[in-house]
């Protein structure tokens, strides 16, 4: 069933506008969470902005959260093992709207002149950053990365139905995250967007 840790490779049908790629042909990048993890993720667990970002997804989860608590416990394999500080505490599986927060605050801080949004469907829930040109450029699914390609991670996302319970009241918060923390986030990392890119 594949390597211990990895998530198995999915065969997904894509919808047609993410079947040729983004404009030019160009593929879109699915980050590699556990290749960047020692240096486009962990330098960055301790800024303030990035721990809110947790907080914020960790909380509309479970109101009982504080900052600190393992959010792979909140995950649907609480007694897997998981280390402080590397990937395997950051993954709570089944919980991809709720880590998504963060996933798009190590995003914005790595890439951030893309314009920065949630793709999310009744079935999960990834950040994308999306260029001057308006086609996905970066997902960041951090629950996936390792078994499905970016495509397929936003396919997944705008997938509706499934017998799954619809997912409501996100668009309100994703919105809000977008327009106050994203923007608060690119300032941390030094960049504000050029206009195209704004959101």
């Amino acid at each position: 069933m594949g390597t211990k840790g990895k998530t198995p490779p999915v065969s997904i049908e894509l919808p047609p506008w993410l079947d040729e790629g983004a404009a030019g042909g160009e593929k879109v990048v699915q980050f590699n969470w556990r290749r960047h993890w020692p240096k486009k993720v962990a330098p960055h667990l301790d800024k303030e902005l990035v721990q809110a970002s947790l907080d914020v997804g960790m909380t509309l989860l479970d109101p009982h959260w504080r900052r600190g608590d393992p959010p792979y416990l909140l995950g649907r394999e609480p007694g897997r093992r998981a280390i402080p500080g590397k990937l395997s505490w950051y993954r709570p599986w089944g919980r991809c709207h709720w880590i998504a927060f963060f996933s798009m605050a190590v995003g914005v801080l790595n890439y951030p002149r893309l314009d920065w949004q949630f793709v999310s469907g009744d079935v999960h829930t990834v950040p994308v950053g999306y260029g001057p040109d308006g086609h996905p450029e970066a997902v960041m699914d951090i629950l996936f990365f390792e078994g499905l390609t970016a495509e397929q991670s936003l396919a997944v996302a705008t997938n509706r139905g499934n017998g799954a319970p619809a997912a409501q009241g996100w668009e309100e918060v994703h919105q809000l995250f977008t327009s106050t923390m994203v923007p608060a986030l690119r300032a941390v990392a030094g960049c504000h967007p050029s206009p195209a890119v704004a959101g």
